[in-house]
């Protein structure tokens, strides 16, 4: 059974759900029948999914638990390593694993990039920023970026 719903807002045709089954599903409107894509990290049921207001290919979701999981679908289907497919597969960016109780809500910033906050049922607001490098690719930081690293 479907919980949650959300519209891409940045392509009319693109839908993602979240399940009883624990999956969070991507769907083309034009072809309803058949998912395009489906998440199955979570451990409980998704009961809510949101876009990144910034950028088409970010989808975040939550369940029951305590971890809000955000998602790269530009990165469904990269090749991994074995090491890192012990993390999970490669379109999950980041999980959030910062609250001690059940995420009630959360909602992606529309001013700050990459900023979300979150809240759980123990009334803990939460409002956080992925890295840079978590995000971008070491060989999108600019050189400058990469060189203090070193």
């Amino acid at each position: 059974m479907v919980n949650c719903l959300a519209f891409n807002p940045f392509n009319e045709w693109i839908l993602a759900t979240g399940s009883t089954d624990k999956t969070v599903k991507l769907f083309d409107l034009r072809k309803i029948s058949t998912a395009l894509h489906t998440f199955d990290s979570h451990k409980e049921e998704v009961f809510q999914v949101g876009w990144n207001p910034k950028n088409e290919t970010i989808l975040a979701s939550c369940c029951l638990g305590r971890r809000l999981m955000v998602w790269d679908l530009s990165r469904i289907d990269e090749e991994q390593t074995p090491e890192d497919a012990e993390d999970g597969p490669p379109e999950l960016l980041f999980i959030h694993g910062g609250h001690t109780s059940k995420i009630s809500d959360f909602s992606w910033n529309p001013c700050e990039d990459w900023v979300i906050s979150s809240v759980a049922e123990d009334n803990i607001l939460q409002i956080w920023q992925m890295a840079e490098n978590i995000y971008h690719d070491e060989d999108d930081l600019p050189g400058d970026e990469s060189a203090k690293a070193s």
